[in-house]
């Protein structure tokens, strides 16, 4: 009888992604938001959990990250809308 090495089972489970994948998908989030909101369109969770399928969690850190960027974002009902000062009009 020969000897065979056993090898075992595989998991079926997916890879863990690279910490590469995981902000490039980010970047795509987040340019996608600032595209919605510069077209002035109203931006829902329910539509970019439809898109993306990822948390509330977040949805609140891609809005947080345009905030930090200088984006004005208002928040009102659960609807996102981008916020445009324009110098001519508000000084005085």
């Amino acid at each position: 009888m020969t000897a065979y090495p056993f090898v075992g089972l595989k998991p079926i489970t997916r890879p863990y992604p690279s910490s590469g994948d995981c902000m490039q998908g980010r970047v795509v989030r987040v340019i996608w938001l600032l595209a919605r909101l510069l077209r002035r369109d109203p931006v829902r969770f329910e539509s970019y959990r439809e898109r993306f399928g990822t948390s509330l969690r977040s949805f609140c850190r891609d809005i947080a990250a345009l905030r930090d960027a200088g984006i004005y974002i208002e928040a009102e009902n659960g609807v996102y809308r981008y916020i445009c000062f324009r110098p001519g009009r508000e000084a005085v």
